[in-house]
């Protein structure tokens, strides 16, 4: 029994799956992550707001792997790029993907890869603390190492302390919440399994 969830779980992004199929578990995906983004906490000292975005991306990489998990942040961030107004604040369009908080949404794509890639080949990391580990790394390293690059590239800070106070300090906290939820949903999630 566990198999054949196992089978059904991972068949979207089987060799075999139909085209119809993937498509299906893409858009559920993406769906997922605009959906999550309308939580939106804007900061009045930051152009970054805090969204439930982080908790959705490392939930696809859990859900769907490395390879889903990127194909599904990538295809939200196109869609979203040509108008779907799924971004945060139910927003959408190139200018949103070239503006200050782009970095963050294109580190996406590989935290959600990271995320699958770890949790799928490692049994450690199907653990609870371990699973805490990679998306603590996906999220605090991968996503927020480079929305604040970007942040710091398109605003014109290049002074570190201002940077990171402006870009990463203030979400620590909150994402360390969408962390522990999003492990939580996961471990539920493999329990079923």
């Amino acid at each position: 029994m566990r198999k054949l969830k196992q089978i059904r779980h991972t068949q979207a992004w089987d060799n075999n799956a139909g085209f119809l199929m993937k498509l299906t578990m893409t858009l559920a995906g993406a769906a997922l992550i605009g959906l999550a983004a309308q939580i939106r906490i804007p900061l009045p000292w930051t152009p970054v707001p805090i969204t439930g975005q982080t908790f959705a991306v490392l939930l696809a990489g859990v859900i769907w792997g490395a390879q889903g998990g990127a194909l599904i942040t990538t295809v939200y961030l196109l869609l979203g790029g040509i108008g779907v107004p799924w971004f945060a604040g139910a927003t959408g369009g190139a200018a949103i993907l070239a503006g200050s908080t782009a970095g963050y949404m294109v580190g996406f794509i590989p935290a959600a890869y990271f995320t699958g890639l770890l949790y799928n080949r490692f049994a450690w990391a199907k653990r609870l603390p371990g699973l805490l580990m990679i998306m603590s790394a996906a999220d605090l390293i991968i996503i927020l190492g480079i929305g604040t690059i970007w942040l710091g590239w398109s605003t014109g800070i290049h002074d570190i302390s201002k940077l990171l106070a402006l870009g990463a300090l203030p979400f620590i906290s909150g994402d360390l919440v969408k962390i522990a939820a999003a492990a939580a949903v996961s471990q539920v999630f493999a329990s079923r399994e």
